[in-house]
């Protein structure tokens, strides 16, 4: 198994923007979990965000973000917001990459697609 790299780690990084505020989304321990257990595993929380569920979307940004509680209040109204036609894809790609324990997904990183900077 090859080592994770400081470019891989930037690779599974997304970027949305939320309330005008550009938000970079982590895929750390503490976020796969929540996600993965508030939505009974990953493949439920992509068919949601694939309906374009506000609040799948909310639960994504808050603990890709690691949101403060404050914050996190006021995510749902600033989500629905943003639109989810502009945030479907890249929090589905968020998601997939936490269903790879955190890691890039494959075909970004063998073709050398910087992903979202």
């Amino acid at each position: 198994m090859a080592d994770v790299t400081a470019a891989d780690v930037q690779l599974a990084r997304v970027t949305v923007t939320i309330g005008g505020d550009d938000l970079e989304l982590r895929p750390t321990p503490n976020a796969i979990l929540t996600l993965s257990a508030e939505w009974d595993g990953f493949s439920p929380l992509i068919a949601a965000l694939q309906r374009m569920n506000v609040k799948a979307a909310t639960d994504v940004v808050v603990a890709g973000a690691g949101l403060d509680t404050k914050a996190a209040k006021d995510a749902p109204a600033k989500v629905a917001a943003a639109g989810m036609a502009n945030l479907m894809a890249p929090l589905i790609e968020f998601t997939l990459i936490c269903a790879n324990g955190g890691k890039p997904l494959k075909a970004a990183a063998e073709s050398g697609d910087k992903g979202p900077q």
